[in-house]
């Protein structure tokens, strides 16, 4: 599924929208209301959406994997003050969906400037209970390095 709604701000109410109910609406979901934990800057929220052997991977400027663990310490200065969904495509499979998106955030990492376009690919898997986000894959179009905890 492709919803392609130029500079969609998270935060709306998206259950006024009417639209699929399938896997892919279902992920896409889940989706917005990790981002929300993010943008809360709320660890204990987040965690509940990752697997335990949750990575972010960085390939550009400087390839970095930030470990569950250690991207739960630095959420609290992860300062997010803009965030639009440009693109989004879900595909989803069996226990296995991705989630391609094109971005545009403004926020500070520990202090240090992550705003711009971003490409994020997250690929969630089926838990025993639950979909948790096993990687996200983030490509900044234009930002800098990214600080570690």
């Amino acid at each position: 599924m492709t919803l392609g709604v130029a500079a969609r701000t998270l935060g709306l109410n998206r259950r006024n929208r009417i639209g699929p109910v399938g896997l892919d609406a279902q992920i896409g979901d889940l989706t917005d209301r990790w981002q929300l934990t993010i943008q809360a800057r709320d660890p204990e929220g987040a965690a509940r959406f990752l697997s335990d052997d949750y990575a972010l991977v960085i390939l550009q400027p400087q390839p970095a994997v930030v470990r569950r663990d250690e991207w739960l310490r630095m959420l609290p200065d992860y300062v997010v003050s803009g965030y639009s969904v440009e693109e989004r495509i879900v595909e989803a499979g069996g226990d296995l969906c991705t989630v391609f998106q094109r971005v545009d955030q403004t926020a500070l990492v520990k202090g240090v400037e992550r705003s711009g376009i971003f490409i994020l690919v997250d690929v969630w898997v089926r838990d025993a209970d639950a979909w948790r986000v096993w990687r996200r894959h983030s490509t900044p179009l234009s930002a800098g390095a990214a600080p570690r905890a």
